[in-house]
């Protein structure tokens, strides 16, 4: 998408609750000529946009929106546009750098009195942000900027005050553990990427034989009776595609009732994609956000390298699927990666991200850590960027609402 000339990179990034449930999305966008109106009036196409795409989760089975955390700039917090934007979709972030002035509290104050949210963004105690505490709803504590001592008296405080604490760059489990001991209500960081090391533990059967399985896929050569035979050794499988291939997704005029027409009907690089969604539905145990993290991701970078006329596109998608793996089997990857047969290029990419596939995979993980300076750097156009995410959000969502109806 462009505006004003400039390219919109904006990327979201789940905020959760205790019971790790996604109650809201965190919106990271590039700073520069953005800062115009155009992103936060909610009559152009830019707000639209951001309201219909990135507040929406598929979450218990069902798709529905959840609030955006959007930092505004510090002239926009002393006027009066935000009062022209959806209160009930939005959570008026303020950064810990803005001036803190009469104007601004006042200002803020009347956003409060409007019925309009507030989080204060990055505090750690900071003097000059104090008064701005007793207007916030939410408060974001950063764990980088704090000794953990600090921060249990600081929660402790906040929740006497009727303030919700969020957690803020929680980086791994072993430090949300803490961040719910200490009495955090809501939690945002990159624990949802980082696994939990589980040292000697086997990749689970059912899981490495789905995974043999798409290896078996990728041969250029693999015929749809051959396809058939290895689904069917899986009655589980079988019974999930057919019914993926029966749901709405597909609005059939009529049903398809053997695996010999499904294999036909779906082809070899959708059938592929099923199956190794099916391997992720398996494992309930874990938040349904991480399922869709590796969905968003796969697709993502197999539009990359479609972008790049790349032949690599389906090698693209196992790439970003198989690059979190670890994440939903609780095994190192250096583990999956011995026991799972895959191709060195897909292995070298993931444990190096190096080669062709490796460097698609830095450019994707680049972009969800909204890491503007690498994307600005790349050799895609950033508008593409922008396209191939809102895109594989969608498409993911879609996916995840095939797979609930075939359950």
């Amino acid at each position: 998408m462009v505006q004003n000339n400039s390219e919109m990179l904006m990327v979201r990034q789940p905020i959760f609750d205790r019971d790790l449930k996604i109650i809201a999305y965190q919106l990271r966008y590039q700073f520069s000529e953005l800062m115009d109106d155009s992103l936060f009036d909610h009559e152009t196409e830019g707000s639209m946009l951001v309201m219909h795409t990135f507040t929406s989760v598929f979450q218990d089975g069902k798709v529905r929106k959840v609030p955006l955390f959007l930092p505004f700039p510090e002239s926009m917090l002393e006027g009066n546009e935000v009062l022209l934007l959806p209160k009930k979709e939005i959570v008026v972030e303020v950064h810990p750098d803005t001036q803190v002035t009469e104007s601004l509290i006042e200002h803020l104050t009347l956003l409060r009195e409007h019925g309009f949210r507030l989080a204060l963004d990055g505090f750690s105690m900071q003097p000059h942000l104090v008064p701005l505490v007793k207007l916030a709803n939410i408060v974001k504590i950063d764990f980088s900027l704090m000794h953990r001592q600090k921060i249990t008296k600081l929660v402790a405080l906040l929740n006497r005050s009727k303030v919700t604490p969020l957690a803020q760059n929680v980086d791994d489990f072993e430090t949300l553990i803490f961040c719910k001991k200490t009495g955090f209500k809501l939690f945002q960081g990159r624990f949802i990427s980082r696994p939990t090391k589980v040292l000697g533990k086997e990749v689970p059967g059912n899981s490495a034989a789905l995974l043999q399985l798409l290896q078996h896929l990728q041969r250029p050569d693999i015929t749809p009776a051959e396809i058939e035979e290895l689904i069917i050794m899986d009655p589980k499988l079988s019974f999930k595609i057919l019914r993926v291939v029966n749901s709405a997704a597909y609005q059939l005029n009529r049903p398809i009732d053997s695996m010999q027409q499904a294999v036909v009907y779906l082809g070899h690089n959708q059938l592929k994609k099923w199956a190794t969604l099916i391997t992720l539905a398996g494992n309930s145990d874990k938040p349904e956000a991480l399922a869709m993290n590796l969905l968003v991701r796969g697709r993502m970078c197999e539009l990359l390298a479609e972008y790049l006329d790349s032949d690599l596109q389906e090698s693209a998608f196992m790439v970003g699927m198989i690059s979190q793996l670890d994440l939903l089997l609780d095994v190192e990857m250096e583990e999956i990666l011995r026991q799972v047969p895959l191709d060195e290029a897909i292995k070298q990419a993931i444990s190096e991200q190096s080669g062709e596939l490796g460097r698609l995979l830095q450019e994707v993980i680049a972009f969800e850590e909204a890491d503007w300076q690498r994307i600005n750097q790349s050799q895609l156009e950033q508008s593409f960027f922008e396209v191939a995410y809102r895109h594989s959000l969608q498409w993911a969502e879609h996916a995840m609402q095939a797979l609930s109806e075939a359950e």
